[in-house]
């Protein structure tokens, strides 16, 4: 069995007036739209992967019907129809899309993750605040506050769903095309948007940086090696050597007393020249991207190349 929801999206404008819209535009949207209902499925917590379809007869002077398609074993069906539709999440992605208008008690909660980030525009946000199992409030610099549906807000925070809405509204950058449209999927002729971004609003729709989360791994312990010289880079303090087999790599010459005897002329390189040196591997994991780096804490020994011929016999001066 499948749960189904539907939704129609649209982009409006002069450029779409005989319902024609560029391929190498629409493709790339209608792709990012997909992965933002994936996306968003991910960040409020549903755990089966929504198939996101687009209808054949969709169409229709610039607007797509869209199809939700949630499949569920037995077990499943018998959970869903005990505990209700809610627990598909689908119901909640709806809300998120602009289909459950933005309601509350004495204040409005914005439900649409378009409207949320519409009203907070280039606000510096200060802190984020629980107020309900449902709903938190969002502080701006200005002293505005924002109360918001928690699943909304979990889209609003992350990077993937962000970067998605952001290909989404990506051809309101193109001339003739002015507004993207969430709309009525039950009725075609339905023109009014239950959620909308125009053009003057699209650059809010950037998606931000992401945190930068660095982790320093456990450090390997110090290990000796003898090296061949490759390339030298003094301004930089960054070597090349090749250990004889593996590709030549990049090191960082940590070693102060080195240097300094390298910039007071005490120590001369030549062509063949090699190191004994003690190092770490020293390895990063930053924003989920592994990055590695060899520091030379201690150059042990200087080995000049040889100068003299091979012979096949003893020679002593």
């Amino acid at each position: 069995m499948c749960n189904i929801q539907k939704a129609r999206i649209a982009y409006a404008g002069p450029a779409l007036t005989d319902g024609e819209m560029d391929v190498r535009e629409l493709a790339p949207a209608l792709i990012a739209f997909a992965e933002f209902v994936s996306n968003a499925g991910k960040a409020i917590g549903c755990e089966r992967n929504i198939k996101v379809m687009l209808n054949q007869d969709s169409l229709n002077k610039g607007s797509f019907d869209i199809t939700f398609i949630l499949n569920m074993s037995i077990l499943e069906q018998a959970k869903l129809f005990v505990e209700g539709s809610k627990s598909t999440g689908l119901d909640d992605l709806m809300a998120i899309l602009g289909y459950v208008a933005n309601t509350g008690g004495t204040a409005v909660v914005i439900k649409s993750i378009f409207d949320l980030i519409s009203t907070i525009g280039k606000k510096a946000m200060t802190k984020i605040t629980k107020k309900s199992p449902d709903t938190s409030e969002i502080h701006l610099a200005d002293g505005t506050k924002i109360e918001v549906n928690i699943n909304t807000l979990k889209v609003f925070l992350d990077v993937g769903c962000r970067k998605s809405i952001e290909g989404v509204i990506r051809p309101l950058e193109t001339a003739g095309i002015d507004s993207f449209e969430v709309r009525n999927p039950a009725d075609k002729t339905d023109k009014k948007p239950v959620a909308a971004v125009k053009k003057s609003e699209a650059e809010l729709f950037k998606a931000p940086p992401a945190k930068e989360i660095t982790e320093e791994l456990p450090e390997a312990q110090s290990q000796e090696m003898l090296v061949k010289l490759v390339t030298i880079n003094f301004e930089q303090g960054k070597w090349k050597v090749t250990d004889g087999t593996n590709p030549a790599i990049w090191v960082t010459i940590a070693d102060e007393a080195f240097l300094n005897q390298i910039s007071n002329h005490e120590i001369t390189f030549g062509s063949g020249d090699m190191l004994r040196i003690a190092y770490r591997h020293v390895q990063k994991l930053k924003n989920g991207v592994l990055s590695s780096e060899y520091i030379v804490d201690k150059v042990l020994e200087v080995r000049p190349a040889p100068k003299q011929i091979k012979l096949d016999f003893e020679y002593e001066e």
